[in-house]
């Protein structure tokens, strides 16, 4: 046998030998005991009354220093018994830290191999299917004789699921890369047939292979980290799928928006102005028209009465479509605006509409689109309240604060029993949907609650960056609707 091979055989046989060392030596120490202690014992005076004590104290000693030493030298010969319950608790913790990635769970991945199965190197790489390589992510050991860098993948790495020598893989540039490296065995990171790294281990440093325990433990550390990384690319994708669906909902109200401003402009801009000269030529003939013309003078007043509501009417519905108010005020002050403007229609009962708003000050939201949606929104719920619900009360709280915006209307009309949730895309529900849709663009949460002659509650909560400067600042404004009189 070789000078090396026999050193390592005996440093990987080193915990068996400390182990039957301390049992040899701790039962001499008992025969010590029994040759020396129990005789004197016997000669004593008191051998009947201490003999049996004192052999019961022996015994119970000699035990619990076996099982003492059998729990100790357990835990140096087979490290991965104990591996497992470590590793589970450090991933538990790791998993539940904020900055957590692939990259973390590949660094506790390499740690733990490297400090179980003491080899002289661990490195770790992430597959990149696109460009068909092995990316370095994770390196621990003794240094390889050139640099890590990216591999390319020219064999199967796919074809089982067993731990290979780097010595048996065939001939190839990424079997002659390993071992330009000193990486004496692989492990691929494979889930549902899929190659998402491989783990590479050097030598072990005290024997000549690794035993079959260790490399079922790495095996079974292999699929928990597959099955991790294959979860974290699966919640990588699905962010990243509610990104570009947010990114969707906001493209298409800022279409619809851009759409509606376009609309209100050309109806001010054109149509506004001409039924505005169209009127001022009408009284001008009524005006210079003789006594004889009566009826006459009659049909162009009656023209230039229809001419003015119809601008009127024109002018409502540009505020409605892109109100001004809001662009030049802010939020606040274009919803006291539309209460203002609905409180001079008649609806079917009288109402109060109570108007809070906490955390604005003399400040406005940091986005415009925010504030536009935020708008509809909130005219919409409103609209809801007073037109279907027939409410008598209508409550309704802006709240700004660290991290978020929230508008909540509440009234007590008559309710529903069907959730509005299940309502919205339906027919007939095209407010829903304008609601949901804007609330999905910002990232933010829209919640019904709704019962029969109770009234309905609509919340919207929306993230925000940028914090309320006076989040203690509290507004209050009551407006009141009346019911036609009655002739």
């Amino acid at each position: 046998m070789k000078p090396q091979t026999a050193f390592l055989l005996a440093a990987h046989l080193r915990p068996q030998f400390l182990f039957v060392g301390a049992v040899v030596l701790l039962v001499a120490l008992f025969a010590l005991l029994i040759v020396y202690a129990i005789p004197l014992a016997v000669s004593s005076p008191f051998n009947e009354a201490f003999l049996l004590p004192i052999t019961a104290v022996v015994l119970g000693i000699f035990a619990a220093s076996c099982y003492w030493l059998a729990r100790v030298f357990e835990s140096m010969m087979h490290p991965e018994r104990q591996a497992y319950s470590q590793f589970a608790e450090r991933y538990k913790v790791a998993v539940h830290l904020p900055e957590y990635d692939a990259r973390a769970l590949f660094q506790l991945a390499g740690e733990t191999c490297f400090r179980v199965l003491n080899p002289t190197s661990v490195a770790i790489w992430r597959f990149d299917s696109e460009g068909n390589l092995l990316r370095p992510v994770y390196f621990t050991g003794a240094r390889p004789p050139v640099t890590l860098e990216d591999l390319p993948v020219d064999v199967n790495l796919k074809e089982d699921h067993q731990i290979k020598e780097v010595e048996t893989i065939p001939e190839s540039a990424l079997r002659r890369s390993w071992m330009s490296q000193s990486i004496y065995a692989v492990c691929p990171l494979i889930w549902s047939g899929e190659l998402l790294g491989v783990i590479g281990l050097g030598a072990p440093r005290y024997a000549l292979r690794y035993t079959n325990p260790e490399l079922q433990w790495l095996s079974w550390l292999a699929n928990q980290v597959a099955l991790t990384v294959k979860n974290l690319h699966l919640v990588a994708e699905i962010e990243d799928a509610r990104t570009r669906l947010q990114l969707a909902y906001r493209q298409t109200v800022e279409v619809q928006e851009e759409e509606r401003r376009n609309l209100a402009a050309e109806l001010h801009d054109d149509i506004l102005s001409r039924l505005t000269a169209m009127g001022l030529t009408l009284r001008n003939c009524r005006r210079r028209m003789s006594d004889s013309d009566q009826q006459v003078a009659a049909w162009l007043s009656n023209m230039e009465q229809e001419m003015n509501a119809m601008a009127q009417r024109l002018r409502e519905i540009t505020q409605g479509l892109h109100p001004t108010v809001l662009s030049n005020l802010g939020l606040i002050a274009a919803v006291q605006a539309y209460l203002d403007h609905v409180a001079r229609r008649p609806f079917p009962k009288s109402c109060v509409v109570s108007l809070t708003a906490q955390g604005f000050g003399n400040d406005r939201l940091p986005d415009a689109r925010l504030e536009r949606d935020l708008y509809h929104i909130t005219r919409q719920a409103l609209d809801n309240a007073l037109i279907h619900a027939y409410a008598e009360h209508v409550f309704v709280h802006f709240r700004w604060s660290a991290d978020s915006v929230s508008v909540t209307v509440r009234d007590t009309g008559r309710g529903t029993e069907e959730p509005l949730d299940r309502l919205i895309g339906k027919d007939g529900h095209l407010g829903l949907v304008s609601m949901h849709e804007r609330t999905r663009a910002w990232g933010g949460r829209l919640t019904f609650e709704s019962q029969p002659d109770r009234g309905t509650t609509v919340r919207v909560s929306i993230p925000i960056d940028q914090p309320s400067r006076s989040p203690g600042h509290l507004e209050a404004y009551v407006h009141y609707l009346s019911s036609p009189t009655p002739e």
